[in-house]
């Protein structure tokens, strides 16, 4: 297609041959002898946008003409002279819709520029193709220059034919940082990105966000994630248990984001400590009319896990024998329980299959056995009880469980009660049984503080090998694929999603800067950091080398890999072990090549008897036995020089041993901790 300026004319190539155009004629003509023509070349429209445009016109009348062309349409009614739109279609849709619906006259004249008849598809052509739509981003700036000269949101909608919402929206991302506009109108961001930022209106704080994520990571969820980071989300439990009216009423302030899907994940509660303690007072209450009902003790928790929860003795409530009429109705529950079964039981060793029917009564014998199962277990809970002896001795927690309601677990009894408990259940006290005591932990070698430093090295080292190594990076990922297919149940280090495990790393293992793997791994994050983002991306995926590709894979398993942990013995899966073991003998790993015993890293966190006992496994008892009476400043410079060059590792960073020969396991209580000795 081409066009060409004339004297007074345009001209616009149409198959091939130069068809002036020329400028048309002015007239305002009656909407009712206007008609969509057939020459008109757009043949396509959106009909959902037809009724904003018509709310713009009325609002701010046809800022464009009609182009036209006298000719009459088939079978019309209209008398007199009839004229066919070949351009402004929408626009015509547009006025016949406000007609419809009352707001204009048929009759009312519209502004058009008549041609003549074999210029028509020329025209037609020329106002379809030429017109070029407005960049959203000037669009948005255009909506904000409107609310400058004092328009109101609800003005707007009703100018444009939108709803005040989308007006909001519209200038939530207007009042962005003008970076960021700047950004949108290049392509360098996306909308997601930009409604992310939108949930903060400082400037400030928006460019810090953006600035503080590597290229990467800037997708809108890491950008809403990093922008509430320090406030719970109205779907969260405790703001469920508080409700947003409540604490509203409190003085909370919230933050809303006009561009989430779900009601509850568009809100943000921005005073967490109000919070907390609104949510505390709830579940205080509870907790209270426990302690007035006689337990012992209740605490208000916000959660009550398995862990917490096995730090504490379990009682159970005493059963009374059913009596009497409760007797004789879990004798008759039992009875019919029995005929249930008894009917199931014939039905499943039918020789043949079972006809429609009977499967109709096997499903109904199943849910009435439910029915019936539950009222014998009702019936059993009425007779359990709460001795006051129990009550005495035992104490309840309150907490929130994931669903936002209110959780109470009663017959706890804490460690300082349990010889109390003993001696009440000797004594013969209702419903008190002796508690077992917890099996006497073996010492661990290493405090959880140290094991979780020494594994984060571990894992820095593997990664960093990784980077240098991508036939074993690969196969260690399809490992990982190929086992989570077929054996879906064993766990694995490297997590597929493609987790960072990098900033763990870096802030778990001490003095991390310094180590040799730090600056492997800072040359691989500035490769990824290089990429592109959005299509760009795929482009330059699709132009790199194999070679290169898998240098990139190996960057983002080694991020993905991890062995972290402060209880290594519990804390790794079979799974894990399996495969560290087998990545480290492919890297031939050795962790004396990453880590040495400095005074940061080792002999600055642990006593001074496993300082000797390093030394002496390393250079002999003889070396080792001035350390015994030197201070722990003085065994620490003595142990370091004596270390040094020896390549000497603690059992936490040698070869894998098989897992229940593995010696570094947490101890809560801090086995040999800092200062433990002088």
């Amino acid at each position: 297609m081409a066009f060409e300026s004339m004297d007074k004319d345009v001209a616009v190539e149409v198959d091939g041959v130069m068809v002036s155009v020329d400028k048309g004629e002015a007239r305002a003509i009656p909407l009712e002898r206007l008609f969509l023509s057939e020459k008109n070349v757009r043949t396509v429209r959106n009909a959902e946008s037809i009724p904003a445009l018509a709310a713009t016109i009325l609002a701010q009348g046809l800022l464009y003409p009609l182009c036209v062309v006298a000719e009459r349409v088939k079978g019309s009614k209209v008398k007199g002279e009839t004229f066919g739109v070949v351009a402004g279609g929408r626009r015509l849709a547009a006025l016949q819709l406000l007609v419809k619906e009352g707001k204009l006259q048929g009759d009312v004249p519209v502004s058009c520029l008549v041609f003549t008849p074999e210029h028509a598809v020329a025209v037609s052509l020329t106002e379809n193709t030429q017109q070029e739509a407005m960049h959203p981003a000037d669009q948005l700036v255009a909506f904000k220059a409107l609310v400058a000269e004092g328009k109101t949101a609800g003005q707007i909608a009703v100018a444009f034919g939108v709803s005040p919402t989308t007006v909001e929206k519209r200038l939530a991302l207007a009042n962005l940082a003008p970076m960021f506009i700047d950004l949108y109108r290049q392509s360098k961001i996306e909308l997601g990105q930009l409604q992310a930022l939108a949930l903060s209106s400082d400037h400030a704080q928006q460019i810090a966000v953006w600035e503080s994520l590597p290229n990467y990571q800037r997708s809108a969820y890491m950008l809403r994630k990093a922008l509430t980071e320090n406030e719970v989300s109205l779907s969260s439990p405790l703001a469920r248990l508080v409700g947003l009216k409540a604490y509203r009423a409190a003085g909370g302030t919230v933050r809303e984001d006009l561009f989430a899907e779900s009601g509850k994940d568009s809100v943000y509660l921005q005073d967490v400590a109000l919070l907390n303690s609104l949510a505390t007072s709830r579940l205080e209450a509870v907790a209270q009319s426990l302690r007035d009902a006689g337990w012992r003790w209740a605490e208000a928790r916000f959660s009550f896990d398995a862990s917490e929860r096995s730090r504490f003795t379990t009682l159970y409530p005493h059963h009374d024998e059913p009596e009497g009429v409760e007797a004789e109705y879990l004798a008759e529950l039992d009875d019919e329980l029995r005929a249930i079964d008894q009917r199931i039981g014939a039905l499943e060793n039918m020789p043949d299959d079972l006809t429609d029917e009977q499967e109709e009564e096997y499903s109904q014998l199943e849910d009435h056995r439910m029915l019936v199962d539950r009222l014998r277990d009702d019936l059993l809970e009425c007779l359990e009880r709460w001795t006051p002896e129990q009550m005495a001795l035992a104490g309840a927690v309150v907490s929130l469980d994931y669903d936002a309601k209110i959780k109470v677990t009663v017959g706890l009894v804490r460690a300082e009660d349990r010889k109390a408990a003993a001696a009440a259940a000797q004594a013969g006290a209702e419903g008190v049984v002796a508690p077992e005591e917890p099996a006497a932990k073996e010492r661990a070698e290493f405090s959880a503080a140290q094991c979780q430093n020494m594994t984060a090295h571990r894992t820095a080292a593997v990664a960093a090998s990784l980077t240098q190594n991508p036939q074993i990076a690969l196969a260690a990922l399809l490992h990982t694929i190929i086992s989570a297919a077929v054996e879906p149940w064993n766990d694995s280090p490297i997590k597929v999603r493609f987790d960072t495990h990098s900033t763990s790393v870096q802030r778990n293992a001490v003095d991390y800067d310094s180590s040799k793997a730090s600056e492997l791994l800072a040359s691989a994050e500035r490769q990824l950091a290089g990429l592109p983002t959005g299509d760009a991306l795929f482009s330059r995926l699709l132009a790199m080398s194999s070679a290169d590709l898998l240098d990139l894979l190996a960057g983002f398993v080694a991020r993905a890999y991890t062995v972290q942990s402060a209880d290594p013995v519990r804390g790794m899966p079979r799974g894990h072990f399996d495969l560290a073991q087998g990545v480290e003998t492919a890297l031939a790993l050795d962790m004396a090549d990453w880590w040495y015993p400095s005074v940061e890293k080792f002999l600055g966190h642990v006593p001074k008897a496993k300082m000797i006992e390093a030394v002496t496994e390393c250079v002999g008892a003889e070396a080792a036995k001035p350390i015994v009476k030197m201070k722990k400043a003085d065994a620490i410079a003595a142990a370091g020089a004596l270390l040094d060059g020896r390549r000497w590792l603690p059992s936490t960073l040698r070869p894998y041993a098989a897992p229940a020969e593995r010696a570094c396991e947490d101890d809560s209580a801090d086995a040999g901790d800092e200062g433990a000795e002088d």
